[in-house]
């Protein structure tokens, strides 16, 4: 991949003098997840969440090239000397190219032949969209679904500026505030008007209604739970669990009636947040968006990284629930049983699609199942 963007650098025309700097690190870890059309309701998005330690890029300087490249092509032609520097990132290439008036994040996927063509558009919308509901997000440059033979975002890079805010505090806040953030039930997935129209990346594969796709996921993972099941085959849960987590499930059917359905961000930690000092903070990296039950889904996979994960402290989770206005204690039991439904999706999701990740889901949805079975 590396090789083939050298070459189509040299085809396009080449970019302005570029200073490389690898000492610089940039305050957004930008750990771009590569968003999938979400196959049995939110689980492929769900599997990348385990996938968080960058791999090493063969080339740096080839890649600087190519994002100095399409920086010059997309957003501002080079007079003088710009730097670029590689930057943290694990399904994505992340680099930032400054100097000579511009400062911009360029991202593009790790792996093409994964890569659908409606990812950046679809992560460009929701950023967007969110935005001009009052949910602060960096601009977007640049979208090409083909640069050469990669799809490719360029946005504005934010500086951060020191803030003795709460980062949960305010993630929470933000959680909130794209719950509000409206969605036309009547444009999911329609044709027309492309500003309105919600992507269909951002839809689950059990269709545009919102909240009849939440019930037809529910129905899907009940239908599931029968005496066949592959996961009872692979000692998921046992026999004796089959009814209590059925149980579960249609508890959960009942009290998500009436839920809010919306845009989701889908990774609300504070490495995805750009302090502004007394200002509210940016909310970066949409890589991961979708649509779902608002705020739960949020509040889902911040409870998820605590009570499973061992990765956000309970006092964190606490603070996140508080900026979202959501009474935790209250809403543990029902976080429980999305928990139960998200590792039941992401085991189903692994045997239809990613076998090599089949071990460890399974392991992880035993383990989700014995502390949230109840």
């Amino acid at each position: 991949m590396v090789g083939r963007r050298r070459e189509l650098g040299l085809s396009r025309g080449t970019a302005g003098p570029v200073h490389q700097d690898p000492d610089q690190h940039h305050h957004q870890n930008q750990h771009d997840q590569h968003q999938h059309q979400h196959h049995d309701g939110h689980e492929a998005v769900a599997a990348l969440e385990s996938d968080s330690s960058p791999a090493p890029d063969p080339d740096e300087g080839s890649l600087v090239s190519f994002a100095a490249l399409a920086v010059e092509k997309l957003v501002s032609p080079a007079r003088g000397t710009r730097q670029g520097a590689l930057l943290p990132g694990v399904d994505a290439h992340v680099v930032r190219i400054w100097g000579d008036g511009v400062d911009v994040v360029v991202r593009t996927p790790r792996d093409l032949t994964g890569s659908a063509p409606d990812t950046y558009p679809a992560e460009r919308w929701a950023a967007e969209h969110a935005a001009r509901h009052g949910v602060p997000t960096p601009r977007v440059l640049a979208d090409e679904p083909e640069f050469g033979e990669a799809p490719l975002m360029i946005v504005e890079h934010v500086t951060s500026i020191a803030s003795d805010r709460d980062p949960w505090h305010d993630l929470g806040r933000l959680a909130a505030a794209l719950a509000e953030v409206p969605l036309d039930p009547a444009a999911a997935g329609a044709s027309g008007d492309d500003d309105a129209r919600v992507p269909d990346a951002l839809l689950t594969r059990f269709g545009p209604d919102l909240p009849e796709a939440w019930r037809r996921h529910l129905r899907y993972g009940l239908d599931s739970l029968v005496p066949g099941d592959r996961l009872l085959g692979l000692g998921v849960y046992t026999e004796q669990q089959r009814g209590p987590l059925r149980a579960a499930l249609e508890q959960l059917a009942v009290e998500s009636t009436g839920w809010r359905h919306g845009l989701v961000h889908g990774d609300l930690a504070p490495r995805n947040l750009v302090p502004r000092g007394a200002d509210d903070p940016v909310l970066i990296d949409w890589g991961t968006a979708r649509t779902g039950p608002v705020p739960w889904l949020e509040l889902d996979r911040a409870h998820r990284w605590s009570a499973l994960d061992g990765l956000v402290g309970a006092d964190e989770l606490r603070r996140f629930a508080d900026g979202l206005g959501v009474d935790l204690d209250d809403a543990l039991p029902t976080l429980r049983r999305l928990a139960l439904l998200h590792h039941l999706d992401l085991v189903r999701w692994a045997l239809e699609r990613r076998p090599d990740r089949l071990a460890r889901e399974v392991e992880e949805a035993r383990r989700a199942i014995a502390r949230c079975l109840r």
